[in-house]
Formats: structure tokens, sequence, C-alpha cells
């Protein structure tokens, strides 16, 4: 897995200097050290089902290369199993909160390295609706090390950017894993504002 993601990273950069030997970067210098707000938003659904997240992120830009930040996960999702007749057999339910900080490295312009630690608790109910009338819940808790690569952009006034990465951890009670055999890959996508920043002296 390791291999893959510094193979699809040395591909990307190779792409991105052959692109950057035609053409003139006219895009503007981070001259400022930002303070970003921002993140992304996932909703989705369908037959008896619903489904939201949200990733928020505080990001510090310091310099062209350097990012560090810190991210608040939640995920909410609901399902409900229905027969041929539509009647509800049973139900369930599944909430995520996570806690981490990260660093975006940028090598070249437009593509970063991304290395996040963070903390997600899992909380699950389920419900039957047949004769039995089961019903219970668990919870559940683990350490994850997300690491990938993306491409972005970001100047003193906006960022935006793709990712993908993987759970180095791959704990069977991680989110990014459970009710899989091996580890699955995330993708994310997000955009920002900045909240503060500093003016740089000019000459």
């Amino acid at each position: 897995m390791i291999r893959k993601l510094i193979l699809m990273l040395l591909i990307a950069i190779a792409l991105e200097n052959a692109n950057a030997q035609t053409t003139i970067v006219t895009s503007p210098q981070l001259n400022r050290k930002p303070v970003y707000f921002g993140g992304g938003l996932v909703l989705g659904g369908g037959t008896g089902s619903f489904q939201i997240g949200l990733n928020p992120e505080l990001i510090k830009s310091y310099n062209q290369y350097v990012d560090l930040g810190a991210a608040v996960n939640f995920y909410y999702a609901s399902f409900k199993y229905l027969d041929n007749g539509g009647n509800v057999m049973s139900r369930s339910n599944n909430t995520q909160l996570g806690l981490g900080g990260f660093a975006r490295i940028w090598p070249v312009q437009k593509l970063f390295v991304q290395i996040q630690p963070e903390y997600n608790w899992t909380f699950s109910r389920a419900r039957d609706f047949t004769s039995t009338g089961n019903s219970g819940s668990a919870s559940v808790s683990a350490p994850s090390v997300l690491t990938g690569i993306g491409y972005g952009q970001r100047s003193e006034s906006s960022f935006s950017y793709f990712s993908i990465m993987f759970d180095l951890i791959n704990s069977p009670q991680s989110p990014y894993r459970m009710g899989q055999l091996t580890a699955q890959p995330i993708f994310r996508a997000g955009f920002g504002v900045p909240i503060r920043s500093r003016r740089s002296k000019t000459d």
C-alpha cells in the first residue's frame, strides 16, 4: 500500500514538472500566512437510508510548503430494511465522531502529501421490528493514521483540494475498515476561506 502511494506521488510529480516546463505559472504566492476555516460535506441517501457527514478544518499555512491544521469528523447514517411489502423489518443507525490534526506538505505546486493522526468513536444502535423485537447498541473506538496524496489550490483568499488516503493502523474498530477485510481508500474533498491573515512587510 505504501509503495502504491509513493508510486502515485512520483507519477504526479513527474506530470506536474513536465507541465511546468511548458506553462507560465501565474498563481499568486503566499506572501502572507493565512489561517483558513473550511472542510467538506457529505450527503447521501436512497430508499430507506440517509447519510450526512461533516469534516470541519482549521488550517494555518506557514509557508509555500507546509500547512498544519486540526480536523473534526462527524458522520451519521440511518438505514431501514424493508420487506417486499414495504414494511420496516429493522432499523439501524451509526454515529461517528473523530478528532485529529494533520500536516500537508506541498513538494510541488498543486500537489501535496498529507498525514493525519486522529481518534474516532463509533456508536451503533439497531432494532428489529419483527416478532422477536430485539434491540441493542454498541460503541467502539480506535486510533487512525491517515496518509495519502492530493491535488489542490491555495491562495491568500481561498483553498480547495481533493485527496485519497489510507489508514496505516487499519484497526478492526476503525470506521474506515469496519465490515471490511482490508483497508479501504478514503476520498475527501473540501474548500475554505481565510478567517485571519497577517500582512507581510513589503518594500
